[in-house]
């Protein structure tokens, strides 16, 4: 098995793209490496885990060998027949398999193309893998991509998105940026990859794409620091929409929650756990053909830690505070425990600017900011980063771990008034020092 991987995180303008990119086919000597470069366990390791959404049959080779193989390394995953934007809204990423693409890729086109503009990765397995998904998000890519791998088209430097029949696994994650024309794009490449290798391709496409992700949120307006707490886990991103009259979409929401925990020893009875919640909310407004453009207007994130419950479970500190009008630059420093632990954040609205207001109820353990937007496009996807921490106290019923928590968010969207809505995200969760587990979601 040979791999080709081809990204691009610099937006240029797409005649510098073509002109450096006309690659008739992919060619296995370049940037390749053998399917045993890393573990199973090596690759996920420094990234969230994925669950991964497999769409096919059971009796495919390529999917069977893939549930087997994420099973023996507690990859959660999903098998289903169709896709909808509700299905895909608990998917990290989506595992297609080449015939199903062939028999089914027209009809769920939609849903497929929705995965992919929400920047999640879309990989396609099996015979001929890469022309199957191409054929279904070729006018995508061709209309949007940053990188566009394929051949000449005769056209001066326009490329076609097409690869060889050999390729057996391709990945194409779209990293949506605000107002960009293109969007940067991964592209994973794997050529004659057997049945018993996909495993593998899947997790590392996965490595990567979260590698690349990385370095785009440092390299764009927002940026998160956060020191003196060690990694738990993630989960998300959930995802709803709202539609116009006609059925087009308007607007979806998207929550996805990053977890950190931190302790201090008093005694052995007596340790004093912190826990972190990162919540990142992202709101998009889009155009639709018989009703005009669409524009968020609202964003609310709430967590509610049930300190009323569990008086151990204290709601210890929450950024940002208080409230602000018309702002274009969104920061603020978290700092915790003594000083030593925190999170930073400082974001740049590109767009318009945002009003925020803070409220809490710390007797309930619960808090919540409300967004409000002045003058926001659309096509353009909005970043709300608020943040908290709780307490662990040993000393009050609850104060051990797991903390659990529920971290709910809504919007609302609009063009000639804000009266679109999607459904509510709500997830449940209990943090553990070393991992999370999701009791339950509601999208």
């Amino acid at each position: 098995m040979t791999r080709t991987k081809y990204t691009l995180l610099a937006l240029v303008v797409a005649v510098i793209i073509t002109a450096v990119l006309v690659v008739p086919r992919v060619l296995p000597g370049i940037h390749h490496e053998s399917v045993n470069t890393y573990s199973l366990e090596e690759l996920l390791s420094g990234v969230p885990t994925p669950t991964v959404c497999i769409v096919g049959y059971a009796t495919n080779p390529y999917i069977d060998n893939l549930t087997a193989g994420l099973g023996k390394v507690s990859v959660p995953y999903t098998v289903i027949t169709s896709i909808s934007n509700q299905t895909i809204s608990r998917c990290s990423m989506l595992v297609i398999s080449s015939d199903w693409l062939r028999m089914f890729g027209n009809e769920y086109r939609g849903a497929i193309i929705n995965t992919m503009q929400r920047g999640l990765p879309v990989m396609a397995v099996g015979p001929n893998a890469g022309n199957s998904l191409l054929t279904v998000v070729g006018n995508l890519i061709t209309s949007k991509a940053a990188l566009i791998v394929g051949i000449p088209t005769g056209n001066g430097k326009q490329l076609r998105p097409e690869l060889p029949t050999n390729v057996a696994a391709l990945e194409i994650a779209m990293i949506p940026m605000r107002n960009a024309t293109r969007y940067p794009t991964i592209w994973e490449v794997y050529v004659n990859t057997p049945p018993t290798n996909i495993t593998y391709a899947v997790l590392r496409a996965w490595k990567d794409y979260n590698t690349a992700r990385a370095f785009q949120q440092y390299e764009s307006s927002l940026s998160v620091n956060i020191q003196g707490f060690n990694y738990v886990g993630h989960v998300g991103w959930y995802a709803t929409n709202t539609y116009d009259w006609y059925g087009n979409l308007a607007g979806q929401q998207a929550l996805s929650v990053d977890f950190y925990y931190t302790f201090y020893y008093i005694t052995a009875k007596n340790n004093y756990y912190f826990f972190l919640n990162l919540v990142k909310h992202d709101v998009t407004g889009f155009p639709t053909h018989l009703s005009g453009a669409f524009t968020p207007c609202v964003a609310i994130e709430a967590v509610n830690g049930y300190t009323y419950k569990w008086p151990g479970q204290v709601l210890f500190y929450s950024a940002p505070i208080g409230g602000s009008s018309n702002q274009v630059t969104i920061s603020y420093e978290e700092i915790g425990l003594f000083g030593k632990e925190g999170v930073v954040v400082g974001e740049t609205i590109t767009q318009g600017s945002v009003n925020w207001n803070y409220l809490s109820n710390p007797i309930e353990g619960q808090d919540k900011w409300t967004w409000t937007f002045n003058n926001p496009s659309t096509d353009t996807t909005y970043t709300l980063v608020p943040a908290d921490i709780f307490q662990l106290n040993p000393n009050l019923p609850g104060g051990q771990p797991p903390l659990i928590e529920t971290i709910n968010s809504t919007a609302l969207f609009g063009n000639f008034g804000c009266f679109n809505a999607p459904s509510p995200i709500s997830v449940t969760v209990e943090v553990y020092p070393t991992s999370v587990t999701v009791i339950s979601t509601s999208t």
